[in-house]
């Protein structure tokens, strides 16, 4: 009996998924049960202390230090940085806790307040 459910459970999983197919041309290899998904993601993060092109250029250099990181860019008049990374190294906490860790805050989440900016960025 146990088998049967077993075997009926990975079934079902397999059958569920996205509406995204393989032969999406969009669509990197990446697999999720059932699923293929886009490898290269992308996620807007807000940073209220963010008004100088300084600091924008002093965030860039630090968020392009993470591993998958693809491609990103600054809107200082809505104080966010959009990045573009690879969904298989690396996830977008770890975006935030480096932003964080840089002496800002993001989405809600309060800088470090131990961060040595640079000189000259704020």
């Amino acid at each position: 009996m146990k088998t049967i459910i077993f075997v009926l459970a990975a079934g079902v999983l397999m059958l569920t998924g996205c509406s995204e197919s393989r032969d999406s041309k969009d669509i990197d290899p990446s697999f999720l049960p059932g699923c293929f998904r886009k490898e290269t993601v992308s996620a807007t993060f807000s940073i209220p202390e963010m008004d100088d092109p300084r600091e924008a250029a002093y965030l860039q250099q630090v968020i392009k230090g993470q591993p998958g990181y693809v491609d990103s860019r600054s809107d200082l008049q809505n104080r966010t940085i959009t990045i573009d990374y690879s969904s298989s190294l690396i996830r977008r906490m770890n975006f935030e806790e480096a932003i964080a860790l840089a002496g800002f805050s993001v989405n809600g989440r309060p800088a470090n307040p131990n961060a040595k900016i640079p000189a000259g960025v704020n």
